[in-house]
């Protein structure tokens, strides 16, 4: 049966209790910026977007970025974004060495040193650090033994030192309480937005780059990693009687796939990574998105799927129902049968798809960047009134 009621929520309760706007102080932030000095991965783009949201808004009374080096490049629009804010060099060291023993000493007792990407100092307080999730443990295979064992010594310790916790899901919360990662109660929800596919401007000619038809393909997002359950949902297209292929973006270049036994075939297309405005143009134009990983801290691409107009089968695992709430079809990950027939009923049911994009779109106009770098000022400000 073709499931799609889920419960709505939009932000589970916080402990912190944000302050009112006319009680709210001056606020000073210095981000850890060396997101911007490497090529971007899912965690960097959320900080990108956070960050353009902080300037823009002027939520903050100053921003300034503490970086190791310059940046390599910066993402689309945060060029503007940033032209007022001060950037802050300390060659001597990069990666994790300049975050945990250089960056400390460049933030100023009156600033609060924010990090968006999971890691930080572990021996500085007046910090705030996002963790996205637990997957470095309860998704092990899905990563190299020494990024286990960096996460695994460094994350409990981090948490337990910030000031403000933050994390991007209710999901993700409880997971790293239950896990012994975050003190109980510590952490606050801030989840991601979607409204950066606005700023996008589609890729006219995409459809035709790629020899697809509109509305006749399915997409899925893909990576190698075992957790994204990629091989499962291909090998449903593959053993099944569905006459419409499904096209497989990201993972770097077709030889990735190749590895892991994924090839082109008269049911898949493997399009490799493809600009952001190609992305959109692809998301549009699909009959839908489909999100089958076993689990997610979060789960932006469905959003961003539903922000473009794209009707979206998720998976049941981790954050997405709480993410996506009623809008999407949902199918068990460990359940082949369930895509196979939730792939059925949209070339069955084209009304169904219409009902999809319309649910798709209200749920992701509840996620916006603003609201979420608001809740973090709030909850700065917040954490600052409570000091003795």
């Amino acid at each position: 049966m073709v499931q799609n009621t889920v419960l709505e929520t939009v932000l589970p309760p916080s402990p912190t209790q944000a302050p009112a706007a006319d009680e709210a102080g001056p606020l000073s932030l210095a981000i850890n910026g060396r997101f911007l000095t490497r090529p971007m991965t899912g965690v960097d783009r959320v900080a990108s977007e956070l960050t353009k949201a902080l300037n823009a808004d002027k939520v903050a009374n100053s921003i300034r970025f503490l970086m190791p080096q310059e940046p390599k490049a910066l993402p689309e629009n945060m060029a503007s974004a940033l032209s007022d804010c001060t950037f802050t060099e300390a060659p001597r060291s990069t990666g994790h060495l300049w975050e945990q023993y250089t960056m400390p000493r460049m933030a100023s007792q009156q600033e609060w040193l924010l990090n968006l990407c999971n890691t930080g100092p572990i021996t500085h307080k007046r910090q705030a650090c996002m963790i996205h999730d637990a997957q470095f443990i309860t998704q092990a295979e899905s990563y190299s033994w020494k990024f286990r064992t960096l996460y695994r010594a460094l994350m409990p310790r981090l948490a337990a030192q910030a000031d403000v916790l933050l994390t991007v899901s209710e999901f993700s919360r409880l997971e790293l309480e239950k896990l012994g990662v975050f003190p109980k109660d510590k952490a606050i929800v801030v989840h991601n937005g979607c409204d950066h596919m606005d700023h996008i401007q589609a890729a006219p000619d995409a459809l035709a780059q790629y020899n697809l038809e509109l509305n006749g393909y399915f997409m899925v997002l893909g990576s190698r990693a075992a957790h994204k359950n990629l091989e499962m949902v291909l090998q449903v297209a593959n053993e099944s009687d569905l006459d419409i292929p499904i096209a497989v973006v990201g993972g770097g270049s077709k030889d990735v796939f190749k590895s892991i036994g994924i090839t082109d075939s008269p049911r898949i297309k493997i399009l490799g990574r493809v600009e952001d405005e190609a992305l959109k143009t692809l998301l549009a134009g699909a009959r839908a998105l489909l999100f089958p990983s076993k689990t997610e801290g979060f789960g932006l691409p469905p959003l961003e799927a539903m922000r473009c107009g794209c009707p979206v089968v998720a998976t049941t695992g981790g954050a997405v129902p709480e993410v996506c709430g009623g809008a999407p079809i949902y199918a068990d990950p460990d359940k082949p049968q369930a895509w196979a027939e939730a792939m059925r009923h949209l070339l069955d049911t084209p009304e169904a798809l219409d009902e999809l994009r319309q649910k798709g779109t209200a749920r992701a106009a509840q996620f916006t960047w603003a609201a979420a770098a608001k809740r973090i000022t709030d909850t700065l400000r917040a954490a600052d009134m409570a000091r003795p």
